[in-house]
């Protein structure tokens, strides 16, 4: 991992440039990829779930109008008076009028069987063996009505819907069978719907056409694709499903049939159960305990899917090659004029920048070039005043700002920025120059001493910046200052000369210690306190000794075998001569909180 992340590190710009924006479409892709991916997928199952609900509805309503135009016919011919003549001789046991009632029923059956399209055929089965039909309806050769109507009557109790099999008439159809008890009130002639089989006098035997009736059902389907619609009993099992579907295996199920039949007999739509082939919906129909149940299969939703995320693995491809393109664009775009900075930069090194160069754009690298520009005519003009010492009336200043300058400082900053454009740290060595021309433009501030202390917060946050370039810290520099007294006019380099206290002395490893401060930190609080300006240089190292710093605003301390540098004293009487009145006070929790605090009046 280390090596990877070196190799890395050590990548051309451009090369870093391309690689970041590579990562990042890539992130970003898998990242639309997977969301879009279950985004979709959860749309998908809310449509299908939508579509299966409505298909169930419209088949609901469906099924009830024609079974129920069905039944008022079957009433209408429940009622007529040779029906209930039928109905009498066979309840009294009567036969010698079967021929009689069954001509007597022909054109009521006949009108009865036209009436409505579900029905194909009907019959009627008396409890004696009694047998009416028309006369069209001719049973299978072979058969008689015994035979044919072989079904267990015995278990009838109100109508009932028995499951789909092959018309008992000479008709090449499945048909399914609709089952009416009837029976005579003792002593009267009412007839009602027996709910006890021992009562029962006649069946009316209503033979559903099974094709008309899916055909229902696929057309409230229509609009989608691969559903299966049927009839459910009471108990669960499958009344308009026929054997030979591929799906009564699963429709047959106990898990299914006891899913169907524990549901509610509320109106309305219900998820019954869901596996990974197929998902079950019901709506419970409005008569005789039957349900309409669909069974989704999940084929067509995959393949849905799979169509969905091909789409976006294609659109993910043909945007990471995009990506790419547009990346090395970008990347040339972004490094053709850094590398004319770091040529300028070599030749300030050699000394044969003779003619600035200026760039065509004034985006941050044609700033930062600006920068360098000034940094490099600062220098020669601050050198040249250096040698022209025979003016005497800038000789103080001159020395103030070798003082703040200090050459050696600025030596070894850009040897370390000579050091990391060797080493090919572009983007270290550009972030150092930008900082140092920061230092230096703010630093010298074209000869005058007084400064806004928004700069003076930017000169600071240069020097640490170049502090933690050369010697690899990771100080953290904040300030807390409302933007009114950001524009308030300061002496100049009173604050950086103790951050740079803080940093020798507070964050240098002591004598007795080895490590450094882990978390070093410089925290600049700037507030109007009582009609003074308040500025408190806030550190967390090792902490003051407030007895000789207080000591120090009086003499000017010298350090043994270290370099001088602006001191407290220095600080202190510049404050004094400017402002007239001033005040250095000290606070200290080692490893916590120490606080130098400049007190001056307030000049805005």
């Amino acid at each position: 991992m280390k090596k990877a992340a070196d190799f890395i590190a050590n990548l051309k710009i451009s090369s870093k440039i391309w690689l970041c924006m590579i990562t990042i479409a890539l992130c970003l892709s898998a990242f639309i990829g997977m969301f879009s991916s279950w985004y979709f997928l959860r749309l998908y199952k809310e449509d299908t779930y939508n579509q299966t609900a409505d298909s169930l509805q419209i088949g609901s309503q469906s099924l009830s109008d024609a079974y129920g135009v069905m039944l008022s016919n079957v009433i209408d011919f429940a009622s007529t008076t040779h029906f209930s003549r039928l109905v009498t001789d066979v309840h009294n046991n009567n036969r010698k009028n079967e021929v009689k009632n069954k001509a007597a029923l022909q054109e009521s059956m006949s009108y009865l069987s036209v009436s409505t399209p579900l029905l194909d055929s009907f019959a009627v089965i008396g409890k004696n063996g009694e047998y009416y039909s028309l006369y069209s309806n001719t049973l299978k050769k072979g058969d008689s009505p015994a035979d044919a109507f072989n079904w267990d009557l015995s278990s009838i109790t109100g109508i009932t819907w028995l499951p789909v099999r092959q018309n008992p008439y000479m008709k090449n159809n499945a048909v399914v069978p609709v089952i009416i008890p009837i029976a005579q009130l003792t002593g009267t002639r009412y007839l009602n719907i027996s709910s006890d089989p021992g009562e029962t006098d006649v069946y009316l035997i209503l033979l559903l056409d099974f094709k008309n009736l899916t055909g229902r059902l696929a057309l409230s389907s229509s609009s989608y694709s691969d559903r299966i619609l049927y009839v459910a009993g009471p108990d669960g099992a499958p009344v308009s499903l026929p054997p030979d579907s591929r799906w009564y295996e699963t429709a047959s199920r106990s898990l299914v049939m006891d899913s169907i039949a524990e549901s509610s007999r509320d109106p309305g739509f219900y998820f019954l159960y869901d596996n990974r082939e197929y998902s079950l919906y019901t709506e419970p129909l409005e008569f005789c305990g039957l349900s309409l149940v669909g069974i989704l299969p999940k084929a067509s939703l995959y393949e849905r899917i799979t169509r969905m995320n091909v789409f976006l693995l294609l659109l993910t491809v043909v945007g990471l090659a995009l990506a790419a393109f547009l990346s090395l664009l970008l990347s040339r775009f972004v490094t053709k004029p850094l590398d004319r900075l770091i040529k300028n930069v070599r030749e300030i090194e050699n000394d044969t920048y003779h003619t600035p160069c200026q760039m065509k754009y004034q985006d941050e690298i044609g700033r930062l070039n600006m920068a360098i520009n000034s940094m490099y005519a600062t220098i020669k003009e601050q050198f040249e005043c250096l040698r022209q010492s025979e003016r005497a009336k800038y000789r103080s200043k001159i020395q103030l700002l070798s003082e703040q300058i200090n050459p050696h400082f600025l030596y070894n900053t850009l040897e370390c920025i000579n050091m990391e454009v060797l080493d090919n740290h572009k983007q270290t060595a550009s972030s150092m120059i930008t900082s140092l021309g920061d230092f230096l433009r703010i630093g010298l501030n074209y000869g005058d001493e007084i400064i806004l202390l928004s700069k003076e917060l930017v000169h600071v946050k240069a020097y640490i910046d170049i502090m933690n370039y050369r010697f690899s810290r990771k100080i953290v520099f904040s300030y807390e200052a409302t933007p009114e007294l950001l524009n308030v006019s300061i002496l100049k380099s009173i604050l950086q000369p103790l951050a740079e206290n803080s940093i020798l002395h507070g964050f240098e490893p002591a004598e007795e210690a080895s490590e450094l401060i882990p978390l070093p930190e410089i925290r600049i609080l700037i507030t109007f306190r009582d009609g003074d300006l308040v500025i408190e240089i806030i550190d967390n190292g090792r902490g003051i000794d407030t007895e000789k710093a207080k000591a120090s605003l009086f003499s000017q301390p010298i350090e043994n075998g270290k370099r001088r540098h602006v001191g407290l004293n220095n600080i202190y009487q510049r404050l004094r001569a400017y402002y007239g009145t001033a005040s250095i006070t000290f606070d200290s929790i080692p490893y916590f909180q120490n606080t130098v605090r400049i007190t001056v009046p307030y000049q805005p």
